[in-house]
């Protein structure tokens, strides 16, 4: 059994994320007590049976004020509301997150409606499924995945480590972006990505009666449509709410095809050929570029001052260069005033990244294997 961070924690919306987030809590028994709230009893009752929730909870108000950790599982242009709705229920001190796929829009609701004494951090789990529901939820869902947490500059320090010792205990390589910064990167690898295989199958559509297309579809169509199964009505949510950032790539991508059509209609062989080996050698090195080195655990150690915004300063000052903070942890005090803190990074390379882009904020950083430190 693991550690517990948590006393209770809530799941409010038991679907496919809210569901493996419960089974995950409680396979690694990480808190006392999972609670779970749903506005489809059935699905509730479900979330129950299948393991996914300790107690089933109808009413929100009796949900809300008996949990020291909310998860906010619903549809992302659902959890503004869900959030008021939370709001007067809290108890003091209650942290609340979320696993919406656009942040900008959640982070400033939140700031709108959560008052004094609750603790708000905007979170985005890269992973999922086509399939949508508890009946398809996973407690390894987590594992190995990338878990963007988007922390405030009133962030606290303490809530801030808490959670992310409670993601990297579910598996989760956890990273802290700015909430603006990762609604752009994910418009790329994600929601473009999104628009690109519905346009696709939509293509695929118009031409079935003029050729055979669907069954004779080769493995690159099935693979590049494969995520146009997902269900129409949450994606409709997440490309409203992130328009801005999405409606930008589209307008790269249409230039970029019009290259190529381009490169076609004047037969530049030469060019053409040039443009796809540079994608195909981008594929061939992403995977490595993103796999993080499973070397030696490296500590970063460094004095923080007790002042707002400092957990939020040094934890995107490491997430922007890519880096996962493993583990992270408050002492404190050290002296009238200050702390320390200490953060975990795999691999000699990264934890070195990471303490240059701390020091160039200017913070004083030591770093060190943390096997065999006292």
């Amino acid at each position: 059994m693991g550690e517990r961070f948590f006393r209770r924690v809530g799941i409010l919306g038991t679907g496919l994320i809210g569901g493996s987030l419960g089974m995950a809590l409680r396979k690694h028994g990480l808190a006392d007590e999972v609670l779970g709230c749903d506005r489809d009893p059935s699905m509730l009752e479900m979330a129950r049976n299948c393991g996914a929730v300790d107690v089933a909870v109808s009413r929100l108000e009796e949900f809300a004020s008996a949990c020291d950790l909310v998860f906010v599982a619903v549809p992302v242009r659902s959890i503004p509301g869900a959030l008021q709705k939370l709001a007067p229920h809290l108890g003091e001190g209650a942290l609340v997150s979320d696993v919406g796929s656009v942040k900008s829009t959640v982070v400033t609701a939140a700031r709108r409606t959560l008052g004094r004494g609750r603790l708000f951090i905007g979170g985005h789990p890269l992973t999922g499924s086509e399939q949508r529901g508890v009946e398809f939820a996973d407690p390894d869902l987590f594992r190995d995945a990338y878990y963007v947490l988007t922390p405030g500059s009133d962030c606290d320090a303490e809530a801030y480590s808490r959670l992310n010792a409670l993601l990297g205990a579910l598996g989760a390589r956890v990273v802290a972006m700015d909430p603006d910064v990762h609604d752009r990167a994910v418009s790329v690898i994600s929601h473009l990505p999104h628009v690109l295989a519905a346009a696709l199958m939509n293509i695929a559509l118009d031409r079935a009666e003029e050729y055979p297309l669907l069954r004779l579809a080769a493995g690159g169509f099935r693979d590049m449509t494969r995520i146009a199964a997902s269900q129409a009505g949450l994606w409709l949510d997440i490309l409203m709410e992130n328009r801005e950032a999405v409606g930008e790539m589209l307008q790269e991508c249409v230039a970029a095809l019009r290259r190529v059509e381009d490169m076609l209609r004047a037969s530049q062989e030469g060019e053409l050929a040039a443009w796809l080996e540079r994608a195909r050698s981008g594929r061939q090195n992403l995977a490595p570029a993103l796999r993080e080195s499973l070397r030696e655990l490296y500590s970063l150690v460094l004095p923080v001052e007790d002042r707002p915004g400092v957990i939020s300063d040094i934890t995107l000052a490491v997430g922007e260069k890519g880096i996962n903070i493993d583990d992270i942890e408050l002492v404190h005090p050290l002296e009238s005033g200050q702390g320390l803190l200490r953060l975990s990074v795999r691999g000699e390379e990264a934890a070195t990244r990471a303490a240059m882009a701390l020091r160039q904020k200017g913070y004083r950083v030591s770093m060190a294997k943390a096997l065999g430190e006292e």
